[in-house]
This record gives structure tokens, C-alpha cells and sequence, in this order.
């Protein structure tokens, strides 16, 4: 797909229908839904919901159309009801935070692009370098079930447009 299909569907995720595989998911831990986005530009909201009320708050900070977008992440652990995960899990909690988000579209050639999903997270433990095996394992976990829906929606649409465009 080109750049401009590429992002179009990482500012804003319309509910995601298709399936998420990932080992995280297979023992609990909610899966994405979609992500709203509130303007386009440096300073808009994206809301990224996750099941069971679990709610990513990201306000843009880079903002380079069809390249960039770079966002501050925010989680309220109160209005997080994730009860089937351990304290040390939880989003926002005292032990474990998601802080900055990256999405960066590389081009590859002619309708080709490899879209980069990076993320910052805060360990607070006394068992961090266990604790960080897990939590890298987790994001790296959940980008990648993001990245093969965008994926497969990418190559859908592009598959969807005239020849002539392509």
C-alpha cells in the first residue's frame, strides 16, 4: 500500500473485527478495540480502547502526515476495571505505565511501506530485570497484533483502488 493508506488507518482504527492471536491476549489481558482521533495535527487526542473499559489516552506530539505520528500516552488505573490481571500489570498503576507512542512509515519503494510501531513503558519494581523480560514480551506482544490488522487492511484497500492509481 502507499504512505497515504498507511495513514489513514494508524491516526484513526475503526473497530477491529478481525482476529488477534496474541499469547497475552489467549490468558486475559484485553485486546484493542479501536482509536478515536480528536484533530488532526500536534496536540490532538487519541482515545485507544481496549476491552474491558481499559483506555489509552494519547495526546500528539510529532505529527509528519503520512510519515509520523508520535503521541504521550495516559491511563487512568482508577477508571481501569482490568481485576483479572495482577497489580503488577496494570496499566497506570504504581508498578507498570505505558508512557509514548510511535507510529513511523518507512518507504520501501513504489507502493511499498514497512510502518513501525515503537512504545516507552515505565518499570517500578524491585524485580525489574525479571519484570522487564515480561513487559517487553507484552508490548512487543500487543504492537504486533496492531500491526497485522493495520497490515491486512492496508493491503486490502490498496487491492481495493484502480489500477490506474496503483
Amino acid at each position: 500500500a502507499d504512505a497515504e493508506i498507511v495513514w489513514k488507518n494508524i491516526i484513526r482504527v475503526p473497530r477491529i473485527t478481525e482476529a488477534q492471536n496474541g499469547f497475552f491476549y489467549k490468558i486475559g489481558f484485553p485486546k484493542p478495540v479501536e482509536a478515536t482521533l480528536s484533530a488532526e495535527g500536534i496536540g490532538g487526542v487519541r482515545h485507544a480502547s481496549f476491552e474491558r473499559g481499559l483506555v489509552f489516552v494519547e495526546t500528539v506530539h510529532e505529527w509528519r502526515p503520512e510519515r509520523i505520528i508520535a503521541f504521550h500516552i495516559e491511563v487512568d488505573p482508577e477508571a481501569t476495571p482490568l481485576t483479572t490481571l495482577d497489580p503488577h500489570v496494570t496499566v497506570g498503576g504504581d508498578y507498570f505505565d505505558v508512557l509514548d507512542g510511535k507510529y513511523e512509515i518507512e518507504p520501501l519503494g513504489a507502493h511499498r511501506m514497512r510502518l513501525h510501531l515503537k512504545s516507552e513503558h515505565r518499570l517500578s519494581t524491585r524485580f525489574n530485570w525479571y519484570a522487564a523480560l515480561w513487559s517487553s514480551f507484552l508490548m512487543r506482544d500487543i504492537q504486533n497484533s496492531i500491526l497485522s490488522v493495520i497490515k491486512t487492511r492496508c493491503e486490502k484497500a490498496a487491492r481495493m483502488q484502480p489500477t490506474t492509481a496503483r
